[in-house]
């Protein structure tokens, strides 16, 4: 039988991380503030969307590697185009961002897998609309996080990875709380999220729109797309309401001068992260203060 003591000795901390697009340079900010005092008391990593390509960055060590990305490549004319996307094309091209960034600035793949990190990317899988947590490893992680940030309709085709075709995680699961907190020993859970504390996601136009685009070709995915507001809130209060662990939430405050989604405004990006490392330092000290001895 185990006592108190093994019990707390077994327990094990969660870092989740939520997606976004362009607000992620938020978490950028916050993950390098991490970097910057070599904070990491966790034991599972779970990333979804922009939040998994965060995620990668901070368990390679990269401080700095993910702002510039987001300043320079995700600002570059080929990564987000309009006139590509009313022909027909993609409105991001991950594929490009994806080959770029690994030939001009890559990701320190040794640097992660030399610590063999309990590290899950969250995608949706294009046919059935479920969420699937694939768990990095040196011949998925590229195609992985590529597949989790490809967002339905602006990248018009699943990612392909062993053979199934993969969309954005953030669609079956955005905010993968609650697929990290029934894990094995999970005590203790940071979370960072490109939402404010009061956000409540409302059905959006979109949704619907490309529920009924995709509903053809995709017939499970598309029902996934019609529910995430539910699953999304309900996970909000699934955070809110869990008295069986601690979660600590780091938010961005409700700041009209914070980046959205698709930002294309190299100060806004700029200003995001600099909150996001102030946020990040907090967070460190909130932590410390909660988990003393």
């Amino acid at each position: 039988m185990q006592t108190k003591q093994s019990m707390i000795n077994d327990s094990r901390n969660a870092l989740v991380v939520e997606g976004g697009g362009m607000r992620g340079a938020f978490t950028c900010g916050v993950l390098d503030a991490f970097l910057q005092q070599n904070f990491n008391p966790f034991d599972l990593f779970v990333g979804v969307s922009s939040g998994s390509t965060n995620l990668a960055n901070y368990l390679a060590r990269q401080q700095g590697r993910n702002i510039e990305l987001y300043l320079d490549h995700s600002l570059r004319p080929e990564f987000i185009r309009y006139a590509r996307f009313f022909k027909g094309g993609d409105l991001l091209d991950m594929q490009w961002m994806w080959n770029i960034v690994e030939k001009e600035n890559p990701l320190d793949q040794q640097a992660i897998f030399s610590q063999n990190p309990d590290f899950y990317m969250v995608l949706t899988h294009a046919r059935t609309g479920y969420p699937e947590y694939l768990r990095a490893g040196k011949d998925n992680i590229i195609d992985g996080l590529r597949a989790s940030s490809s967002i339905p309709y602006l990248t018009r085709q699943a990612v392909e990875i062993f053979g199934e075709p993969y969309f954005d995680g953030g669609v079956a699961d955005a905010l993968p709380v609650q697929s990290a907190a029934q894990q094995a020993n999970i005590q203790n859970l940071l979370v960072i999220r490109t939402r404010t504390q009061n956000y409540f996601k409302a059905s959006s136009k979109a949704d619907q729109f490309l529920a009924k685009y995709l509903l053809n070709q995709y017939t499970g995915f598309a029902d996934s797309l019609k529910n995430r507001c539910t699953r999304y809130n309900q996970t909000v209060d699934f955070i809110r309401q869990n008295t069986q662990q601690s979660i600590l939430e780091v938010c961005p405050p409700d700041n009209k001068k914070l980046a959205g989604r698709l930002c294309k405004d190299k100060r806004k990006l700029q200003y995001t992260y600099e909150v996001g490392l102030e946020s990040g330092q907090k967070a460190i000290e909130d932590w410390s203060n909660t988990h003393k001895g």
